[in-house]
Parts: structure tokens; sequence; C-alpha cells
């Protein structure tokens, strides 16, 4: 579609472009309108742009994704955060974070882009109606200092990443491409992780939590790591179970894990 820019609009497109916004809400459009000395109604204005090929629709209310005119052209950005993104700027506040294979993927860890994105919301978080089927959800709370910023995304770090599959193993679902990612970052992953802040994540959780993360470790292959973070809380009497209760899998001795789910993966190499 050829696109137009009236002399009305040309400002405002002038200065998204130049400030570089991805994503454009009612009322970052009124902030424009106030710093250019324009008068009128945003939504009008909002309206001119999607009509003109300068805002794509989103899913997200009172959002649009800016078009830019390097772009050539009204095509989107193909960013699959972009709504992600949106929930984010209309609700600075949202509590919604990068969880699971969307916070390994950010973080240079899984080869392969997850074929539905996870977020991590807060118990008392409604789900993104504009996220429904290309997302699913998790509730498990990782402190902000456990919180990355990668390329304007919220994200669980490493750490984070660890105890949130950890606390719900069940919740990552590309378990080939977990065991893959876990065994390769043995060495490369080492400045980011940090297995004493670790501890202080997992101070309050239950005791299968604590095992599940120091078998993590192992086979991240941090067993000092490991030994360190069971040294640091009572002793482990119980067997705790990575992934369904059945039989088979793995048993370690020293974490007493009864892996279910990684195990089948463990030692195979390949991509993820």
């Amino acid at each position: 579609m050829a696109r137009v820019i009236t002399r009305s609009v040309s400002p405002v497109v002038e200065q998204l472009e130049l400030e570089g916004d991805m994503v454009v809400t009612v009322e970052r459009l009124a902030t424009v309108m106030r710093q250019l000395g324009m008068s009128g109604d945003p939504r009008r204005l909002a309206y001119e742009l999607q009509r003109d090929g300068w805002l794509g629709k989103l899913r997200t209310r009172n959002a649009w994704e800016f078009l830019p005119g390097a772009r050539g052209g009204a095509h989107g950005s193909g960013d699959r955060f972009i709504e992600f993104r949106a929930q984010r700027a209309v609700d600075p506040d949202w509590g919604g974070v990068l969880a699971m294979e969307s916070a390994a993927s950010v973080l240079d860890l899984a080869q392969r882009i997850p074929g539905q994105e996870v977020v991590a919301l807060p118990e008392d978080e409604a789900f993104p109606k504009a996220l429904t089927g290309d997302w699913r959800y998790v509730r498990v709370g990782i402190p902000d200092e456990e919180i990355a910023h990668v390329a304007g995304l919220r994200s669980w770090n490493l750490n984070g990443l660890l105890v949130g599959i950890a606390t719900r193993p069940s919740g990552y679902r590309d378990v080939a491409g977990l065991a893959q990612w876990l065994e390769a970052s043995t060495d490369k992953q080492g400045e980011r992780f940090n297995e004493r802040r670790v501890g202080r994540l997992l101070a309050h959780a239950p005791a299968a939590v604590r095992q599940r993360a120091a078998y993590l470790l192992l086979v991240l292959g941090n067993t000092d790591g490991a030994k360190w973070l069971m040294d640091q809380f009572p002793p482990f009497r119980m067997t705790a179970w990575f992934g369904p209760r059945q039989s088979g899998g793995r048993f370690d001795t020293l974490t007493k894990v009864n892996d279910t789910l990684l195990a089948p993966y463990l030692g195979l190499g390949g991509g993820s």
C-alpha cells in the first residue's frame, strides 16, 4: 500500500521516527502533540496515522505498531514480542515478565524460538486477552533484582530462570531444548550465574524446589555450586521429583532428585 504523509501528521511521524518508537499509545500521541504545540484529539490523530499507513493494528487496545518510513511501506516489524511491548506501553506497571522458553531465548540460551511465548505473571495479575493464543503464562514470582532488561524487554535472568524451572519444571515445555542448553552452558554461562544469589532466591522455598535447583546446577556442570547450595539449608531427606511421578528416570544420590523429565535427553547432544 502506497503511503501518504499529510502536512497535519508529518511532524508527528518525524518525532516518532526520531525517538525510535516501536509501539504508540493514545497517551504517547497526546504527549507528542503537546510537544509540537498541536491541538485536537489524539485518538483522531491515531485514526489518521493508521489510515495513511503509519500505524499498524495490534490486539492490545489503545496501542499500535509504528511503521517508520525506512521500511518502504506499511510493513510490520515481525517482532514476536510486539504485543508484550504493547502491554507494557499501555500499562507501565503491568507485571508481566518473559519466562521459561521465552527467557531462555532472549538470553541466547535456547537455539529454537518457542512455539508459544511464555510470560510470568503475579498472582493478582490477569492474563491479557491480547496475548491469548500466541502466549501462555506461569505463576512464578522472581524478584526485580533477578530481572534482566534485554532489547527493551523485561525477562528473568539466568538466576531467575534456574529458580523458575526448579519451582515449576512443567512450565518449561521444550524439554529436549532445555536439556541441550543446560549441558551446553557449563563454560559460557559462568559469569552470568551466581549460586549465592540463587541461594537467596531459595531462602523461603520448599525443600523440593531447593533440591531441583541443586540438581539443575549439577546438569550445568556446577558441582561445587550444587554442594554449596545444599550446605546452606537443612539436609535433604525426602526424594524430590523432577517431572511426573512415574517409573524410570534417573535418581541423583547427591540431591535426592528423581528425574523423569530431563533424563531421557541428557547426554544426547544436538541442537535445541
